[in-house]
């Protein structure tokens, strides 16, 4: 009979460990989407602070560029090269009469939009740039453009 006391003692102990262990996997499992869906959120929010910094920035060489005669204008901005660890890209658009700055991370894959207010003669030239520096350029003439790009 001591014999099997030995067994079921082992049998008990491995049973234990296999429990033990599926449960540590579930729980890596689960916590690691938790991790992708926090990072992303963190990218997210990151893109829509930087991108009503340059927003601001647009909109500051718009109207600085209209005070008195119509000048040349140009606003540099250093932003970060990465936000959460990932690298993102700077696109100003004009959506249907609306102006638009579109901050695009890479991984994961996050795009955000931020409106940018400018005059009603002001014109948006599609234009891009990479994270980093950042030169924002009002040029008046027929008609007044504005631009961004790395500097």
């Amino acid at each position: 009979m001591t014999s099997d006391r030995g067994v079921s003692t082992v049998v008990g102990y491995v049973v234990t460990l296999g429990v033990t262990s599926l449960l540590v996997t579930g729980l890596l499992i689960a916590a690691g989407g938790y991790v992708q869906d926090q990072r992303e959120a963190t990218v997210r929010e990151e893109l829509k602070v930087i991108g009503q910094r340059l927003s601001g920035d647009v909109s500051a060489a718009d109207r600085i560029g209209h005070v008195g005669a119509p000048s040349d204008v140009r606003v540099r901005r250093t932003l970060p090269t990465e936000t959460a660890g990932t690298t993102y890209s700077i696109r100003l658009t004009d959506s249907g009469g609306a102006a638009r700055l579109v901050l695009s991370a890479d991984s994961p894959s996050v795009e955000v939009t931020v409106p940018v207010a400018l005059s009603e003669d002001t014109v948006v030239a599609d234009s891009g740039a990479g994270a980093g520096d950042i030169v924002v350029s009002f040029d008046p003439g027929s008609p007044n453009e504005v631009t961004i790009a790395n500097g």
